[in-house]
């Protein structure tokens, strides 16, 4: 029988460079984890430079005026690899400050060795003497034995190069890629997101020096981030209440403000009223944590581009540019950004993804900046992936994803509010509809810049400036769509709608076909908004297919009859069922002998829709929670039927949008409940209106039925 032999586990050298290149994602991301290890050594300020040393060779140099590290803390801490020292120290103190430190994974100096060949460090502190330490990481690379990498460590005489009385300097040379404007541009913005744009923070600051910079770049936002047209914001509690507020300031001037709550299990639907994230054996009780949250959002089509640019005397490639730096949505725990580290993870909640069908009414990733405030005392669940790319897909991180899914719908649905124009009284033509979508114009800008030999920079900004004028025209397209459903027959106005947009689609895909066959290949943006404009096609006829649950085929032209107050039991039977029902009591005052000459599958659509919406109102109300309905004589053509609630109410503002399209306060609501309530007593000369303030302190509305002779 062989005897059992005890071997050892190796670390081989190599795993250097792959844990350089696997563990840290791009350069950018490397540079911007040492910088954050600048902020863990609670440096108050932090230089970056690229240049080249006497002999033409390039290196980079990060400067810092942080405490600086000791013998001790070099060698058992940054020479150890995935060193538990910031996990056992997670805060540091100086000046009578206390700053929790951003890493604790000991990985950061897997990002020098993916930078350059050599590495050296010069640092200082208050305990010990200023010391040097030297890497060679090709000759770790090309050992044979971990016991055969060596850091060369002593004192040295070149403390005069730290300008302050503690601080450490990194240099690494022989860097292993170039580093161009582009890649310059990439860094800017990492750097730009490490501290959060949205904070006055006055104890740590950036500089950025390249040969592509006449001087020290400070990194820091432009003014008019401060002040976005559309800003929601607000706090989730340790039990998963959603407390928030939210702004509306065109040119830079308050003119809105609303406040509200929700419940966590009001939020677990996530996106569109999916279940996606959560298994229904589980019970949904909330342990993700507290945290905060800043949304801030524009519109970026030329005009609101113009405004904003009048408003803070800056170009408007410019806004568009500083937007795109800090775009998506950013994650910072103790102020540190945890996520997105590049432009591969910026938009990790998928919101983009979601858009591509909705036209108009949803936010993209580029006209928002985000910040997402967590911390590692009440937010333990929500970790970083070891590549600093993603977040690991716990529990907490599920719940954490539904309520910012919730919070960006809440958003959208009160932009859409706002946004919106007063609907004008004439009926757009045709011609109106279609013409915003037009490519006429933008191929004869393209060609022109072509033939004057424009750059690509120029070219992008033409596309943009289409693509974002597109989305808005798309946007008010809808909006025409749904006057025609409100003010004529839909069905016969459908056909004529689906035409014209394939049409348009005929014309924006030959348009694209030429653009591909002559200016193939594109750059990585004019890629971006190509296959974007791509997508509008498909979009179109997700509009017009929008309203086909309102389309139903010579419904008006049969004769039907039903009781009144037989459908409204039906219908109060049909809400009870739902948990937004639950304890709220239905008090039926109806004339039982009264008849209309509706269907009874419409008269049920009209009250469902105002029974749901009340039900919804009086949960968050939390009161005495009553719904009542009556009907009263009106004429000898017509009833009058009302129907009350003890809700929260509707404001007088509000009261006059609520039955346009898009319009609604619910978070996953799609603002078309009463445009199909008002379209289907339209159809029999009927009205709908409130009544402010309602019956019963919360909301009113009253509108009138056809009575069957």
């Amino acid at each position: 029988m062989n005897k059992a032999e005890i071997i050892a586990m190796q670390f081989h050298p190599r795993a250097f460079a792959a844990f350089g290149s696997d563990l840290v994602t791009n350069d950018a991301v490397a540079v911007t984890e040492l910088v954050k290890n600048c902020y863990d050594a609670f440096a108050y300020n932090v230089h970056v430079e690229f240049g080249q040393d006497a002999s033409g060779k390039d290196f980079l140099r990060i400067t810092d005026d942080g405490l600086g590290m000791t013998r001790d803390v070099i060698k058992e801490s940054w020479a150890v690899i995935a060193t538990p020292y910031k996990k056992k120290n997670p805060t540091i103190q100086r000046d009578g400050k206390i700053r929790r430190v951003s890493g604790n994974k000991g990985l950061g100096r897997f990002s020098a060795a993916r930078l350059g060949r050599y590495l050296e460090i010069i640092t200082k502190s208050n305990e010990d003497t200023c010391l040097s330490a030297k890497i060679d990481w090709d000759s770790f690379t090309n050992s044979g034995n971990i016991s055969d990498c060596i850091i060369t460590l002593e004192e040295t005489t070149d403390d005069n190069k730290i300008q302050s009385d503690t601080g450490t300097i990194i240099t690494i040379s022989e860097l292993s890629s170039p580093w161009e404007f582009q890649n310059i541009d990439e860094l800017h913005n990492a750097l730009s997101r490490l501290i959060s744009p949205f904070q006055e923070v006055s104890d740590f600051s950036i500089s950025l020096l390249t040969p592509f910079y006449a001087e020290p770049t400070q990194i820091k936002p432009q003014t008019f981030i401060q002040t976005p047209t559309y800003k929601i914001r607000g706090h989730v509690t340790s039990n998963g209440t959603v407390n928030w507020n939210y702004t509306y300031a065109p040119k830079a001037k308050i003119m809105n403000s609303r406040d509200g709550s929700i419940l966590w299990n009001e939020a677990q639907r996530g996106f569109d009223n999916i279940h996606t994230l959560f298994n229904e054996s589980e019970d949904g009780q909330y342990i993700c944590g507290e945290f905060s949250f800043e949304i801030r959002a524009w519109d970026l089509d030329t005009d609101s581009i113009g405004d904003v640019a009048d408003t803070f005397n800056i170009g408007r490639s410019e806004i568009r540019k500083n937007i795109s730096q800090y775009k998506g949505l950013s994650i910072y725990r103790d102020n540190v950004l945890v996520l997105p580290k590049s432009d591969a993870s910026k938009d990790w909640l998928g919101i983009d993804l979601r858009r591509v069908s909705h036209t108009g009414k949803r936010i993209s990733t580029s006209q928002i900046i985000g910040m997402i405030s967590i911390s590692s005392e009440n937010n333990p669940g929500i970790r970083d992936t070891t590549d600093r790319e993603k977040l690991v897909d716990t529990k907490e991180y599920k719940q954490f994803c539904r309520i910012i899914e919730t919070v960006i719908s809440i958003l959208e649905n009160l932009r859409n509010s706002d946004k919106k124009p007063a609907q004008s009284a004439d009926k757009p033509t045709l011609s109106d509809l279609i013409s915003p979508l037009s490519v006429t114009t933008l191929v004869e800008k393209v060609e022109d810049a072509v033939k004057k030999g424009r750059d690509s920079e120029h070219i992008l900004e033409v596309v943009r400036d289409f693509s974002a004028d597109t989305e808005k025209n798309l946007w008010e397209l809808h909006d025409r769509l749904t006057y025609y459903a409100q003010t004529a027959s839909l069905g016969s106005v459908a056909v004529v709608i689906l035409h014209e947009i394939l049409t348009g689609m005929t014309v924006i895909k030959r348009f694209l076909k030429r653009v591909w066959k002559h200016y193939e290949p594109f750059d990585n943006k004019t890629k971006e908004y190509y296959e974007d404009a791509e997508t509008w096609h498909s979009r179109l006829v997700d509009v017009a297919n929008s309203f086909a649950p309102l389309y139903r085929k010579n419904l008006r032209y049969e004769k039907h009859k039903c009781n009144v107050y037989c459908e409204v039991e039906n219908s109060i039977r049909l809400i009870s069922g739902k948990k937004e029902a639950k304890n709220i009591l239905f008090e039926c005052n109806v004339d039982v002998c009264v008849e209309t000459i509706m269907h009874s599958g419409e008269l049920q659509t009209i009250l469902v829709n105002l029974l749901d919406n009340a039900c919804y109102w009086i949960q968050k109300a939390g009161a005495r929670k009553k719904i009542c309905i009556k009907s009263e004589e009106f004429n000898a053509q017509k009833i009058r039927m009302t129907i009350s609630d003890t809700g929260i109410g509707i404001n007088s503002t509000d009261a006059e949008k609520i039955f346009q399209p898009g319009i609604t306060a619910k978070p996953y609501g799609i603002g078309m409940g009463l445009v199909i309530v008002t379209e289907l007593l339209n159809n029999y000369d009927c009205k709908i209106a409130t009544v402010i303030p309602g019956e019963l302190g919360g909301a009113t509305f009253v509108f009138e039925l056809p009575i069957a002779k």
